[in-house]
């Protein structure tokens, strides 16, 4: 699953943000209560407003909390749960808990753990205090500071290890819409994905063992909304790319329609499954643009036989083939998503404008 982040200021419209979310299958949201940019006095008014909102848009809300934090909200670590009659779904705890407090907590709501921070001893004693491990999943930290995000290995360690333990793990990429204050550098649980695009890093988080990727920054771009959006509906990968112009009308249709990866995948080809069988009543000519270098779009024509009409996207460098014909490419954003593109994958081809 998909979840934004929200940060609670006075100013924040967050209300029009989770209904826009909600809109394009998030279903989650994360917030803390120890953000030091942030005035803590108005923590109760903004966190009502927060779960009304999320509760209006059925998305769950998990709340980052300390118990300083709490204080803010005139509770303390027993009577944490009481949220619950907000709409809170879930409390990640960091620091200055013990773990007969998590063990204890875990029993009235979710609780989520530092998933950087876990490691068996700890795990072993939160067990021997009586947690309900069903009610524990684990949260890495994004990092506003650069170079201090996680290194890839250790991350895919971790989750490897967490798993054992069968707890669902999350993580953050960074936004590329307005970026969180105060260093507007991104905020992505993994330090390569700083500068990464979005939804080619929460594809990477699943490939790495996390169940639910969160938005650490406020905003994403429309069209990497509409990526999300997609994915979180059907499992569709949204492909941009540019077409070739005066293509005839049948083809174009069909380079319109979601297709999918077919179930035996080609070692070089992403073979969109559906296009031979609805342009095998085409004819299609041979042209004289038949270069294929990685991230091209083809479609085979009249010299490929019972082949004519498939159309396929090039995953390396191949060599020029007469029968095939060359009818657009990828953008250099959208050929890195490719090596995720599993058997049977919705795919969808997104055609845009050159600036």
């Amino acid at each position: 699953m998909f979840g934004i982040s929200v940060y609670l200021s006075e100013n924040n419209e967050f209300e029009t943000t989770i209904e826009k979310a909600a809109k394009n299958n998030f279903s989650l949201i994360f917030s803390s209560l120890h953000i030091p940019e942030e005035n803590p006095t108005n923590y109760k008014h903004l966190l009502t407003r927060l779960a009304n909102a999320a509760m209006k848009n059925n998305m769950q809300l998990i709340l980052d909390i300390s118990a300083k934090s709490l204080e803010y909200l005139d509770l303390d670590i027993q009577h944490a749960d009481q949220l619950t009659n907000l709409g809170v779904a879930g409390l990640r705890v960091d620091y200055g808990l013990s773990t007969l407090e998590i063990a204890e907590l875990s029993t009235k709501i979710k609780v989520f753990l530092n998933a950087s921070t876990i490691n068996q001893p700890f795990l072993e004693a939160l067990l021997q205090a009586g947690v309900d491990i069903t009610q524990v999943e684990a949260f890495h930290n994004y990092y506003p500071k650069p170079h201090t995000g996680l290194d890839t290995l250790f991350f895919k360690q971790t989750n490897d290890f967490l798993h054992e333990y069968g707890l669902k793990i999350a993580a953050f990429v960074p936004g590329d819409g307005i970026l969180r204050q105060p260093l507007f550098e991104g905020l992505p649980t993994l330090e390569k994905h700083r500068t990464c695009h979005p939804f080619l890093a929460a594809l990477e988080l699943e490939s790495l063992g996390v169940d639910h990727v969160y938005i650490g920054d406020p905003a994403l771009r429309n069209e990497t909304t509409q990526q999300f959006a997609a994915y979180a509906k059907d499992g569709t990968i949204m492909l941009d790319c540019v077409l070739t112009e005066m293509l005839a009308p049948e083809l174009v249709k069909q380079l319109h329609s979601t297709d999918r990866n077919r179930m035996d995948p080609a070692r070089d080809l992403i073979r969109l499954e559906n296009s031979r069988p609805a342009l095998s009543h085409f004819e299609i000519q041979p042209t004289s643009k038949n270069t294929r270098p990685v991230g091209t779009i083809t479609v085979d024509n009249v010299l490929f036989g019972r082949y004519q009409g498939e159309i396929c996207i090039t995953c390396k460098d191949l060599p020029v083939d007469l029968k095939s014909n060359n009818i657009g490419c990828l953008t250099k954003q959208a050929i890195l998503l490719l090596p995720f593109i599993k058997p049977g994958q919705s795919v969808k081809l997104h055609p845009i404008i050159q600036e």
